[in-house]
């Protein structure tokens, strides 16, 4: 949902987690990945075919 440029608060909603939880959730990724940001984690999952041209906003 982060690759798909989903806000927190869009996760949130669909997921139905508490807004802390999906920051925490959001947060840790770039940092498991190794990558420096939220920004870096979509180019991440774009590159690495996570998600494609089609699952992304227009």
């Amino acid at each position: 949902m982060l690759a798909r440029g989903r806000s927190n608060g869009e996760i949130c909603a669909e997921l139905m987690p508490s807004e802390n939880t999906v920051k925490s959730h959001v947060r840790a990724i770039p940092q498991k990945l190794d990558l420096r940001d939220r920004v870096h984690a979509v180019i991440h999952a774009y590159e690495n075919g996570l998600v494609g041209r089609n699952d992304l906003p227009d």
